[in-house]
């Protein structure tokens, strides 16, 4: 369960868009979830608990119900066909740095995340994919690793084909919609996000690559 993204009825019912609605729409789909499978084509029902859908395509769902107009710059910049990680990450990063810019606010700093951030990478030249790259919601404020400065473990909820750090897909099996831990390593010179480990501290490499934290606001 994602216990760390339970909201109450009051806060969800104080904010219509926002962090605190994505959180909210996040427990919705884990409340009901039944079954999920990793695949590109998004195909949803709620009452049956069925969520299908890739990285990109779950964040399309998430926003649309939560910052619907975070989620139409995403969509505009993609000009056809649906958004790919590509696009949140290049609209986050073009955001501005505590001012709202079309329903986004980017996150200079890995330190300064919070729950219901996004955060999203482009995919490293050391990658064979299709794949343009990753983007998933941030569950809780980054934990600072001891002894190992600028680096954080960062709680996410995203859909995948692969586990994450103390995933709550393994215990299915299943691919898809779940939680996990990564890790992020942050610029020493700026604190931005400049590379990531896939499975936390249990991670083989860490990757550079351009990497960025939005606040949806709206």
């Amino acid at each position: 369960m994602l216990s760390a993204i339970t909201l109450s009825a009051t806060s969800a019912a104080a904010a219509p868009a926002g962090p605190e609605v994505v959180l909210s729409t996040l427990n919705r789909i884990d409340s009901t979830l039944q079954a999920s499978t990793y695949t590109h084509a998004t195909l949803v029902d709620e009452g049956a608990g069925r969520y299908d859908f890739d990285c990109s395509g779950m964040a399309a769902w998430v926003l649309r119900r939560s910052s619907p107009v975070a989620q139409a710059a995403v969509a505009y910049r993609a000009k056809s066909g649906r958004p790919l990680a590509r696009d949140y990450y290049q609209q986050i990063a073009r955001s501005t740095a505590g001012r709202e810019r079309h329903g986004w606010e980017r996150v200079s700093r890995v330190a300064d995340a919070g729950a219901g951030d996004v955060i999203a990478w482009l995919r490293p030249k050391e990658i064979r994919s299709a794949n343009t790259g990753h983007v998933a919601f941030v569950l809780a404020p980054p934990e600072p690793v001891a002894d190992a400065p600028y680096v954080y473990l960062v709680r996410v909820a995203d859909a995948s084909r692969y586990r994450h750090q103390d995933d709550t897909r393994a215990a299915t099996r299943r691919t898809g919609f779940g939680s996990g831990t990564i890790l992020v390593v942050a610029s020493p010179e700026t604190g931005g996000p400049v590379g990531y480990g896939w499975v936390g501290l249990r991670s083989a490499w860490v990757l550079s690559t351009p990497m960025a934290i939005g606040r949806p606001v709206r």
